[in-house]
């Protein structure tokens, strides 16, 4: 691969793990259309993903703060939100661990990855239109943790986005619009994680070099820090629906292709 496709790779990962609008079904297309070979892709996502995992961890380190002082110093509202992060990616293992296998066979479909930014399209505007109607505020209670766990869980699909689902799942339980999208981005972070963890320990050698994946790894952490900026100023102003438009027509070309 040259330098131009992996700096394309980076943007776009960088962009699409956090807007609504499915990083892992624009991955797909654009490695369908690159022809990456599997050796050298999972070392590229393993270092892409790295980079917006580092985005999350550096946009919202108050969160982060809050969680430590609560394990430290017993700071009662941060073991609350520690419990709610824990409670609700626990409902996303027992979702998301099952359908690994069917997971794997959807990155080779895109008529799938097309279906899913359909429904990825459908949550956005259909929950914020819940929200103009009338606007949410209640409390982060532990079945709205788990109901917000359960939607990343199914987020796993490529087309669906995991942070639209996630968001969408906040704003369907009835949290406010700053809350609902805070904690989609703070719950993605233990499943970030494991999924790296997991995505490393199957790299076999390194087809590109680190300098290199270093590199477009960074532009990823740049990109991402942009991203979840814009993704929470549109969920605050009720600008979901345009990335919904965008789904749909990323899904008619998927569509096609496939």
């Amino acid at each position: 691969m040259n330098l131009l496709e992996l700096l394309l790779l980076a943007v776009v990962q960088g962009l699409t793990e956090f807007l609504p609008v499915s990083s892992s079904g624009h991955l797909a297309l654009l490695e369908h259309w690159l022809d990456i070979p599997e050796k050298v892709r999972l070392s590229i996502t393993v270092f892409l993903h790295f980079g917006t995992l580092l985005a999350l961890l550096v946009y919202f380190r108050k969160e982060l703060s809050l969680m430590l002082r609560g394990v430290f110093r017993g700071d009662k509202e941060g073991l609350r939100l520690l419990g709610y992060i824990v409670l609700a990616n626990f409902a996303t293992a027992i979702i998301a661990l099952p359908l690994e296998g069917r997971v794997e066979q959807a990155f080779g479909n895109m008529r799938f990855v097309a279906l899913f930014l359909l429904i990825t399209a459908l949550l956005l505007f259909s929950s914020e239109q819940m929200t103009i109607q009338e606007r949410g505020n209640q409390p982060l209670v532990w079945w709205r943790a788990f109901a917000v766990g359960i939607a990343q869980g199914l987020a796993v699909f490529p087309g669906l986005s995991r942070s639209g689902t996630t968001i969408a799942a906040g704003l369907f339980c009835g949290l406010s619009r700053e809350q609902a999208g805070r904690f989609a981005f703070v719950v993605g972070i233990p499943a970030m994680i494991g999924a790296n963890l997991l995505e490393a320990k199957d790299i076999a050698g390194m087809q590109v070099g680190v300098a290199t994946l270093s590199f477009i790894a960074l532009i990823a952490f740049a990109v991402g820090l942009l991203a979840v900026y814009w993704t929470l100023k549109a969920v605050q102003s009720a600008r979901l629906r345009w990335f919904s438009v965008y789904c749909i027509l990323v899904a008619i070309v998927a569509w096609f292709i496939g």
